[in-house]
């Protein structure tokens, strides 16, 4: 392990912990086994005992063994002649021994006997004994170390030796980790209890492996653990179709949303690998023929997740026939939506039955006590309360969490509740965790049920805070009483929980929609506004007039909602007098006005507003926005996106607690005022597509609490040398590459840089040029460097002190002719220059993932080679991308013990050196390939192949167990006249381009799987010819400048250009999936 594996992740994130000596198996066996068991999903603490000091393990070390399930020991020759080693072990077998058979030892014998380990030979005997003498060890920790080793000894392990490579061992111990931790690829949710039947039999009602196609609908009560079934099968099945597989989450709820059908449809055709196809949608009839179009021909897995009706599965997945080998899944609580009648297929029922006792209880103790069982006294108490959930696993989960940690009445008290709730009632069972919430937080989780499911955390954060509902500590409670999830920062709540808190709104008033705290759906919103009665209940409300015939609020209106404090508006706008309106008011959202409506914002007083946010809003202009934020001494949040009409910055006198400032899209805003430096409490200050913008005020230096600044997309010519003094920055962002800034503007960092807690800089700029500032060297946090574009000379041999930084790319930076010393903690390196000249040296970047290097050979004429070598490679052992475009630089002879390889592309290296490729490559580019040699590994996993400026005659493609390629280009070969293609039944592309000599491809065996064939500029090409039984239907043959196509071939694109030997095509009309064809 390097140290960062440890450091990344807390201890109890940790599933597996690895324990080897670092010099007999770091670089080879045991790497490969770490990410291997990465790739799997499994997260893995490996400990290099070379890097540890001191005598005692230490914190981050007992917590990593403490918390991992399983442990791997790889013992080689020289680990019983570690101390750190044997000490690791000893802390293993205890606490395996004390675990109750809940944790495990998977021992591997590396380059020993079994023998060795049990100290019936002199190799660790005799090791061990040198350790007590050299350190003057206690018999007691002597003998333990004894006694750990005597007893992994009796568990069964593998003996590499017996394998035919690392491979197939490490292939064994992945499978067996995997099914010992029910390890799904992708995390569904921290405690999946019970659901390994569920998946084997859902996972056989689906047979991918079959032809046909299959629907599968799962339906059961909301909170059974639907969707948490349908995900898991999902992640396990997805890698069999490809792209061609989508998730649909919350179908009925999105369903609701205006134009929520034509999003989703959207969505499907996008995520299925047709993106293009999503722009012209603006109806749902059309969005479902062009589904149907799609999925006629793509082999597709599809799941429709909490579907309400068969309307909404016909508008998503159409009536047409699906193509052979689809799967479409479906989760629902109405069983009626399982009642479609398909023309050509049946819909196969699966239905979800409640938790057995057992399991029910494992996941209940996992929640109420984090552990697998009840503590003791509680365990009848623990089984009543499982008996009471119905077994329902939401329901168990919510109770679960919210009795962690409680006093027994309060166990008692909640039994009772839940005994008094009918059996099948869910909402009742859940409402017991929202009663025990304080009145604040019942609010935050109304108005995240209602209104901010799936958006982002920050702006209501700051809602909740002027409404002291004290939002840290309360989403923290609902967090941890499993009543909400943050995902990449924005909100997430069970389908059935965002039904709970709606339907407590609803059941405020079901009469009455103005009587309610919260109004969300339109008609009943709008039913409330044009009533003349007050409305003092209502706290939040969201409208979209944008289909609506009356567009406007009056201020009357508006005016009798006196305690709002949330509203969402689009489509709309305000008549009237709004002095007295809209005074309680902390957040507002306002977008798309009408544009032809009059409206005068000078009296609308926004006193109180914490948040405003205006999008699409062309009614904003500078004066409007003036007036309204003068007095808005309140204000934390402005966001100003496309308001066309914003030609300047207001004056933020008003607002001196302004502490998010956001311009997007704001086309015409030209001036930024110096005044932006008086916003002392200013955090963010994003710019973004403002295109007339041209220059930052030197004031923004004295914003001293700025931590994210970021101008994008922008005709900003340089960024100002204050800049460089902003001492509490974290992240600088900076692109003025949309226009070419002229040469005379150009600008360099300034000697002087002080962002002591930087920590991203990232910089697209033509006109910078220079060197990059020695200072760079002192910034302690900074973490990554960008620069793309610039014209920036030399990095400073300082960046090598920089303590930890991970990613360094220069990208088209065309002055660096070399690198200093890079630092070792690199984990992403890329570098393009057409004045390179020196390779850097590599070798003591171990730690690299992607590696790109490019001399810009590609583009240029003439002028200096690249000169060194790419010695070290092979202890880069980390790499999974390799990018090398070096100009006549010898290819690294060894690639192939590079096991974590998955892509590599070389371009304008010589490749006489290169023997040998690993097999684990996916992706393979080659330029000026010149030799069979270099293909001869087994690339059993390659699915993308591209040779480029061949220098050979005949390229043939057989006997290289390319089992798995998908895709074979080739292009400007100039010498190529033959290509011959071998039983390639995976491949789906090929191209063959610019080969002005080539005169045949031959296919030999089956093509079932091609989908494009593409030839174009080919000249001499005489003919296609298949060889071989037909079994497949996928035969092309060119006799003569004829082309024929057998009736049912699979293609959907043919082009055939510029080949002028080529005359006539057959069989195009039989050809039902081809959708696009040229010749």
């Amino acid at each position: 392990m390097a140290t960062s594996d440890a450091s990344t992740s807390s201890a109890s994130e940790y599933q597996v912990f690895l324990s080897f000596r670092g010099p007999d198996t770091r670089v080879g066996f045991t790497d490969f086994l770490f990410h291997s068991l990465n790739d799997a999903g499994i997260r893995v603490f490996r400990d290099d005992e070379e890097l540890r000091v001191g005598e005692r393990i230490d914190r981050s070390l007992q917590g990593a063994i403490d918390n991992s399930k399983i442990y791997i020991p790889v013992f080689s020759r020289t680990y019983a002649s570690s101390q750190w080693c044997l000490r690791e072990l000893a802390q293993i077998m205890a606490n395996t021994s004390k675990s109750e058979g809940k944790k495990e030892i998977l021992p591997i014998f590396f380059d020993v006997e079994p023998d060795d380990v049990k100290l019936k030979t002199p190799l660790y005997r005799d090791a061990i004994l040198n350790l007590e003498r050299e350190k003057k060890l206690s018999n007691e920790q002597v003998d333990a170390w004894r006694e750990a080793l005597m007893e992994v000894d009796a568990i069964k392990g593998w003996e590499v030796k017996k394998y035919k490579g690392y491979g197939d061992v490490i292939k064994l111990i992945v499978e067996e980790v995997v099914q010992k931790l029910k390890t799904k690829h992708r995390s569904v949710t921290e405690h999946l209890v019970g659901i390994d039947d569920r998946v084997a039999a859902l996972t056989e009602l689906l047979d991918v492996s079959s032809e046909g196609v299959r629907l599968i609908g799962i339906h059961g009560m909301g909170g059974i653990g639907k969707t948490t079934l349908a995900k898991v099968v999902f992640n396990q099945l997805s890698s069999n179709f490809g792209k061609c597989c989508c998730f649909m989450e919350d179908v009925r709820a999105k369903s609701l949303r205006t134009d929520g059908l034509i999003e989703l449809q959207k969505k499907l055709l996008s995520q299925i690998g047709h993106p293009m196809e999503t722009r012209s949608i603006d109806e749902i009839d059309y969005g479902t023929k062009r589904i149907e179009d799609v999925l006629s021909n793509k082999k597709v897995l599809i799941v429709l997740d909490d579907v309400a009706n068969c309307e909404q599965v016909e508008k998503l997945v159409g009536r047409s026939t699906l193509n052979s080998g689809s799967r479409i899944l479906i989760t629902t609580r109405n069983k009626d939506v399982l009642r479609i009648d398909r023309p050509n297929y049946r819909m196969l029922e699966y239905e979800m039955e409640v938790m057995s006792s057992d399991h029910a209880l494992e996941l209940f103790s996992r929640h109420a006590f984090k552990r697998d069982s009840p503590s003791n006294g509680y365990k009848d108490l623990s089984g009543k309360m499982v008996a009471a959930t119905g077994r329902l696993p939401l329901a168990i989960e919510v109770i679960g969490s919210f009795l962690f940690d409680k006093r027994h009445q309060i166990w008692k008290e909640t039994l009772e509740k839940l005994s008094k709730a009918p059996h099948d009632d869910v909402f009742e069972k859940l409402k017991i965790s929202y009663d025990a919430l304080s009145y604040q937080q019942q609010q935050i989780f109304l108005d995240i049920a209602c209104f901010f499911i799936g958006e982002h955390t920050t702006y209501a954060m700051y809602m909740w805070k002027d409404c002291d509902f004290f939002p840290d500590a309360g989403v923290d409670v609902l967090i941890s009483m499993s009543l909400v999830k943050i995902v990449e920062n924005t909100f997430w709540m069970h389908d059935q929980l965002g039904d709970l808190g709606r339907e407590i709104v609803h059941c405020e008033n079901p009469i009455n929609p103005e009587e309610r705290s919260r109004i969300w759906i339109g008609k009943e919103v709008l039913e409330a506004i044009r009533t003349k009665e007050m409305k003092n209940n209502v706290q939040a409300l969201t409208l979209d007039l944008r289909k609506s015939d009356n567009k406007t609020i009056t201020s009357e209106e508006i005016g009798r909602f006196q305690h709002l404090r949330y509203l969402g508006l689009s489509g709309g706008t305000f008549r009237g007098n709004l002095a007295m309106s809209l005074t309680n008011m902390s957040w507002i959202f306002w977008s798309n006005p009408p544009r032809r409506l009059f409206f005068k914002p000078n009296n609308m007083h926004l006193n109180n507003v914490v948040v405003l946010e205006f999008s699409r809003n062309s009614f904003i202009d500078n004066s409007k926005l003036q007036s309204l934020i003068k007095m808005a001494r309140k204000l934390k949040v402005l966001s100003l996106k496309e308001c066309h009409n914003i030609k300047r910055m207001p004056d933020f006198s008003g607002c001196p607690n302004l502490e998010r400032l956001n311009f997007e899209g704001c086309s015409n805003l030209r001036k930024l005022d110096g005044s932006i430096g008086k916003l002392k409490s200013l955090i963010e200050l994003k710019i973004r597509s403002c295109y007339s913008l041209e220059y930052l005020p030197k004031e923004i230096g004295d914003l001293v609490n700025l931590k994210h600044l970021s101008v994008e997309e922008c005709a900003v010519k340089k960024l100002p040398d204050s800049i460089w003094r902003l001492k509490s920055l974290c992240e600088l962002h900076f692109d003025n590459s949309y226009t070419r800034v002229r040469s005379a503007n150009s600008w360099e960092i300034p000697s002087a840089v002080m962002l002591e807690n930087l920590e991203v800089l990232q910089i697209h700029s033509h006109n910078l040029k220079g060197q990059l500032p020695p200072a760079i060297g002192n910034l302690p946090f900074l973490r990554v460097l960008r620069l793309l574009s610039t014209c920036i000379g030399e990095v400073p041999e300082t960046v090598s002190m920089l303590p930890r930084p991970q990613t360094l790319e220069l990208i088209d930076c065309h002055e660096i002719q070399e690198l200093p010393t890079l630092p070792t903690s690199l984990n992403n390196l890329r570098v393009s220059s057409k004045s390179l000249r020196v390779v850097p040296n590599l070798s003591n970047l171990t730690n690299l993932v992607p590696l790109d290097l490019d001399d810009g050979s590609r583009w240029k004429q003439g002028g200096k080679i690249c000169t060194g070598d790419l010695g070290g490679m092979g202890k880069l052992s980390k790499l999974n991308k390799l990018k090398l475009e070096l100009l006549n630089v010898p290819a690294p002879a060894e690639l192939a013990s590079l096991s974590q390889l998955k892509e590599l592309d070389l371009f304008g290296l010589d490749l006489r050196t290169l023997t040998q490729l690993p097999s684990s490559l996916l992706k393979l580019r080659f330029d000026k390939f010149n030799s069979a040699v270099s293909l001869s590994s087994r690339l059993e996993n390659l699915s993308s192949l591209v040779l480029t400026s061949s220098q050979v005659q005949e390229i043939q493609l057989s006997g290289l167990q390319l089992h798995n390629l998908e895709e074979l280009i080739l292009e400007c070969s100039e010498p190529l006249e033959r290509l011959g293609l071998s039983n390639l039944r995976k491949l789906k592309t090929v191209r063959v381009l610019d080969c002005p000599k080539l005169v045949e491809i031959q296919f030999v065996g089956a093509f079932e799987s091609l989908e494009g064939f593409c030839i174009s500029r080919c000249e001499s090409l005489g003919r296609l010819g298949y060889v071989g039984a037909a079994e497949s239907a996928n035969e092309l043959i060119m006799e003569e400048g004829r082309l024929i196509l057998l009736s049912y071939y699979k293609l959907e694109k043919l082009y055939i250009w510029d080949c002028h030997r080529r005359q006539v095509v057959e069989g195009l009309d039989e050809l039902e999936a081809l959708n696009h064809w040229k010749g």
